[in-house]
């Protein structure tokens, strides 16, 4: 059985035109909706460059939910720790019922440190803060009620509205460790994870799906789902990976490299990446755009090689790719290669 595909958009360019900076999204949502593909996901992120056009996945779910027929409309993901889990359930129930029950979210912990000026309680208990949440959230789903504090400091009793129309909500938990793949059999949920998370290494992707099937298997009796999320980019021939698929992804990258430096410089103690030389960074830039190129959980190529691995990578245990487009590459060469991965799934 086919791997299924799915777009992911996590974009470097929230600086770029302001009349050119969703086209891609809603182009590409459209395309994906009439071709085949599972969903879409769009991200949260805050205060960067980097995944800068993706402040709310609520705010581009609802706007995808009303454009599109068929495809899933996802957050990838979530970042629990910064929300009030009473609005989540809320805000995408309102989705549910705008797609006629399409939705699902993946759940993230948060990791930036700047982020965390939406919620800087949260920081240093964010992932006992995030499964908390969820619990909440699956609940509220269901139509249960839960007793919270209003203005005057009287427990009330609240749930949310509109019922959604799914009777329960699809959730994927993100990340990467051991700790994650296990957390997320043991309380049924699926796994959201990405190929330069892992360091390219099918091995350990391969043995960390074990541990969550067994995992799920022994708590819920069945297989669950693993979605990978990687960068693609379906190439016309090699002189197009090298001229247009390899600068881009170098450009994104040191966009990336950015993001991580202010991580580490909004900590007390300068360290990791905010210590990196220029030359040191560009090394990094150098060997990360290598890997993504050639790692055997690559989905940057031309249509043999992508065809090989979507053979492969379902082989290793990947239930779905999440294709991540939007990393530099020119529209219509994105368009182009969407065409191409599209045959893949008739």
């Amino acid at each position: 059985m086919t791997p299924e595909l799915s777009l992911f958009f996590f974009s470097a360019d929230a600086e770029g035109p302001a009349d050119d900076r969703y086209r891609l999204l809603f182009e590409a949502a459209c395309f994906a909706d009439k071709h085949g593909f599972a969903a879409i996901w769009t991200p949260e992120r805050h205060f960067q460059r980097f995944g800068g056009l993706y402040g709310s996945p609520t705010a581009t779910g609802a706007a995808l939910a009303v454009m599109t027929r068929r495809i899933g409309i996802r957050a990838g993901s979530v970042v629990l720790p910064l929300q009030n889990p009473l609005r989540v359930a809320e805000e995408w129930a309102m989705i549910d019922n705008f797609s006629n029950g399409r939705v699902a979210i993946a759940a993230a912990s948060g990791w930036h440190v700047n982020d965390f000026v939406l919620s800087p309680g949260t920081y240093q208990n964010r992932y006992q803060d995030m499964f908390e949440k969820l619990e909440l959230i699956r609940r509220l789903w269901r139509g249960e009620k839960i007793s919270l504090p209003n203005g005057a400091g009287i427990a009330t009793e609240v749930g949310i509205l509109p019922l959604p129309v799914q009777k329960e909500i699809p959730i994927w938990l993100t990340g990467q460790s051991d700790d994650t793949f296990r957390a997320a059999g043991e309380l049924g949920l699926n796994v959201l994870t990405a190929n330069f998370a892992l360091r390219h290494d099918l091995g350990d992707f391969e043995r960390k799906v074990g541990l969550y099937r067994e995992t799920i298997e022994k708590h819920h009796g069945r297989r669950g789902h693993v979605t990978l999320m990687a960068h693609t980019f379906a190439a016309e021939n090699q002189a197009e990976i090298r001229s247009t698929a390899r600068p881009a992804l170098a450009r994104y990258l040191a966009v990336n490299l950015g993001m991580q430096k202010d991580h580490s410089a909004g900590k007390q103690e300068q360290q990791g990446f905010a210590r990196l030389s220029t030359r040191e960074s560009e090394i990094m830039i150098r060997t990360q755009v290598q890997n993504d190129l050639t790692s055997p959980l690559s989905f940057i190529g031309t249509m043999e090689h992508c065809a090989q691995q979507v053979e492969r990578l379902q082989a290793s245990g990947a239930d779905e790719i999440a294709c991540l487009i939007d990393f530099g590459i020119p529209f219509e060469e994105v368009m182009a290669s969407l065409g191409r991965l599209a045959t893949l799934l008739n």
